[in-house]
């Protein structure tokens, strides 16, 4: 009887063994990323998940939602914040024992899918013009950058009026897409996406009319091997050469 139970015992083991090691594999990683990253983390995820079998959900959103929603509880394991400040901002309030690290420097263009062209000297002269589109610069880095390059070529009060703002980059895509704005300052990375490249036209931004971009990664979930994988997973030579591919100023 007591060889029965020691057998029982030793199975049950083995199947909880089992059972553990089968749910770490098929983890499925939940990262929040702001919304320029999203095409090019969608590329370095089907990557990631060809090498390691493991899944990745994306939540997408400008890095002050993405930071609001941490703080408000919801289960992410990586955030991926489109500058310093939010990220920053989670590490000092003890959301994680580690630093946020740069991935990356993103890059500002004017993107036009009118009849206006993607030129800073349209914007004041071009009487057609009637929507301009920027990120919010309270939630959304790349909003912060657009405002300091109209404001560094003296154009922002002049042009105030016909701003339009989008919660996001993603949300500002649409508004040049489906033509709600003539005119819209994005992100690099989204003009030379597979989904958008050939729409409208654009012309980059002198970098030295707005501060860096950085992109910054938080590791949140400390507990998960997973996330701990994934994190060095976008500092390998194979998510900073998709990175490139999609404008992002990598440090080799």
């Amino acid at each position: 009887m007591n060889q029965l139970v020691k057998i029982i015992f030793v199975i049950l083991l083995m199947f909880f063994s089992f059972s553990c090691n089968s749910h770490n594999k098929n983890e499925n990683l939940k990262i929040a990323v702001a919304s320029n990253l999203r095409f090019a983390i969608e590329e370095i995820n089907s990557e990631f998940e060809k090498q390691t079998g493991k899944s990745v959900e994306i939540i997408s959103a400008s890095s002050g939602k993405l930071t609001a929603q941490i703080t408000n509880g919801a289960p992410f394991d990586i955030f991926v914040s489109a500058n310093k400040k939010y990220a920053q901002k989670l590490f000092d309030e003890g959301f994680s024992k580690e630093n946020p690290e740069i991935l990356c420097n993103g890059v500002l263009v004017l993107w036009s899918n009118s009849a206006i062209e993607p030129e800073l000297n349209e914007l004041t002269q071009n009487s057609d013009l009637k929507a301009i589109a920027i990120a919010n610069p309270q939630n959304a880095p790349y909003g912060i950058a657009a405002v300091e390059v109209l404001k560094a070529t003296n154009i922002y009060d002049s042009i105030q009026s016909k701003l339009i703002f989008a919660e996001s980059v993603l949300q500002l895509n649409q508004y040049i897409v489906n033509k709600a704005a003539q005119v819209g300052f994005t992100s690099k990375s989204i003009v030379l996406s597979n989904k958008l490249k050939n729409v409208g036209k654009w012309t980059e931004i002198d970098e030295n009319l707005y501060s860096p971009i950085e992109q910054f990664v938080l590791l949140l979930n400390e507990n998960s091997n997973s996330a701990k994988v994934y994190k060095q997973f976008l500092f390998s030579d194979k998510s900073k050469s998709i990175l490139i591919k999609y404008g992002y100023l990598v440090d080799n």
